[in-house]
């Protein structure tokens, strides 16, 4: 009898210990599901894909002869100009002319890929970069100038310009009565797509300046993801944009999202609001 009851206590403890075991897993499993479960609902509207600079449009040029460009992107110019040059995937370095011999000029640089509309979404689609900036001569130099923005597959610029605090697009202008920016900011730029069943809404571009949207007309939080604020509302339904700086006396190293959870954004994507209520 003793022997009986030895023996059913050990099946009982087994059995206790095989499902503290399923327990565990199970716990694990709920777990792993939730974490999917929260970061494919708060980054679903978020379109991660690789990116890099790549092209050096023909309207910039260091010089006549062109001595830097999309197929030689970097050197010096031959006539001691400054310019852009790309010395990797992520990073523009800009060399500034030489002293007494040349003059800084402007460089305008490209990302490969676009910021293409998906079809047949049900979502707010939304596309983001940042870059950090170097400035490479003194801060209040008059030279120093930076230009973050999309381009259109016609050609037309949605830009912001940190030296004057200004949003420009379809050759409107429209300036922030205060701004300033400083060695080391990080500037994003971007573009959010509506569902593809809202035909009455447009996309639009929104900036921002270490972490926080630029533009807003009301500084209070009006929740955990919901600010109001303002951003470029695009009427020309084009279906893909591409990344772009120009700089001069300005060097920048992008973040194009291709690595997030190693190399996070600056500004929280997840807590973007995608209905804007103000536009420019």
């Amino acid at each position: 009898m003793k022997e009986a009851n030895n023996l059913f206590e050990k099946k009982i403890l087994d059995l206790s210990i095989k499902l503290e075991r399923v327990n565990y897993l199970t716990c694990k499993v709920v777990v792993s599901l939730n974490k999917n479960y929260l970061k494919n609902n708060i980054f679903k509207s978020f379109v991660e894909f690789k990116n890099k600079w790549k092209y050096i449009p023909e309207n910039y040029k260091c010089c006549e002869n062109k001595c830097i460009n999309t197929n030689n992107p970097i050197g010096n110019c031959i006539e001691a100009n400054g310019f852009v040059n790309l010395i990797n995937e992520e990073n523009i370095k800009y060399i500034n002319c030489v002293e007494e011999k040349g003059r800084d000029v402007e460089g305008g640089v490209l990302a490969e890929n676009s910021f293409k509309k998906p079809q047949n979404c049900i979502n707010y689609s939304l596309f983001y970069f940042e870059i950090k900036c170097k400035i490479e001569r003194e801060l209040n130099n008059c030279l120093n100038w930076m230009v973050i923005g999309l381009i259109d597959c016609k050609n037309k610029s949605f830009k912001f310009l940190p030296k004057n605090g200004t949003f420009m697009k379809d050759n409107l202008n429209f300036k922030l009565p205060t701004f300033s920016w400083s060695h080391n900011d990080v500037f994003g730029c971007g573009l959010v797509y509506p569902p593809s069943n809202k035909i009455t809404r447009c996309s639009y571009i929104f900036f921002t300046q270490n972490g926080k949207r630029i533009g807003k007309n009301k500084i209070e939080k009006l929740s955990k993801n919901i600010f109001k604020g303002k951003a470029l509302l695009l009427k020309n339904k084009s279906d893909y944009y591409y990344p772009y700086v120009v700089l001069q006396c300005c060097s920048v190293e992008a973040n194009f999202g291709n690595n997030l959870e190693t190399n996070p954004f600056i500004y929280d994507v997840s807590y973007h609001q995608l209905e804007f209520r103000e536009f420019y």
